[in-house]
């Protein structure tokens, strides 16, 4: 039996923002050591039951029209582009996005509808 590629339509939500962006704490605890933005997105989506997860780092980035910023081991790369991309059906994504739309206000979002394979 010759197997085939079976495809499911899925959604990637890619939500950009600066790595040094920390989550707002009223703890003495999280001021003095806060959590960044990218890690706390990481950690509702599994909360959320999202299916995949992952954040990528930019070598090289700009938003808006702020400067061109570059990696540097000597330097301070708080500027820098972090990637978080979330894989789930359409619906979950919207649903993540609306109960945390305080979280991700003022960000850039990007939905795309991709393709999920496996074998028959």
């Amino acid at each position: 039996m010759k197997k085939q590629i079976k495809t499911h339509l899925l959604g990637k939500l890619l939500i950009y923002l600066k790595t040094g962006e920390n989550i707002k704490s009223k703890t003495l605890l999280r001021k003095m050591f806060p959590t960044s933005l990218y890690r706390n997105i990481l950690n509702m989506a599994k909360e959320d039951g999202i299916m995949n997860a992952s954040v990528f780092n930019a070598h090289m980035s700009f938003s808006g029209d702020n400067k061109i910023r570059q990696f540097s081991y000597e330097s301070d790369n708080s500027g820098l582009t972090v990637c978080v991309e979330l894989i789930d059906t359409k619906e979950k994504l919207q649903q993540f996005f609306m109960k945390h739309s305080e979280s991700l206000k003022d960000k850039v979002v990007i939905f795309k509808e991709v393709e999920y394979w496996d074998v028959e």
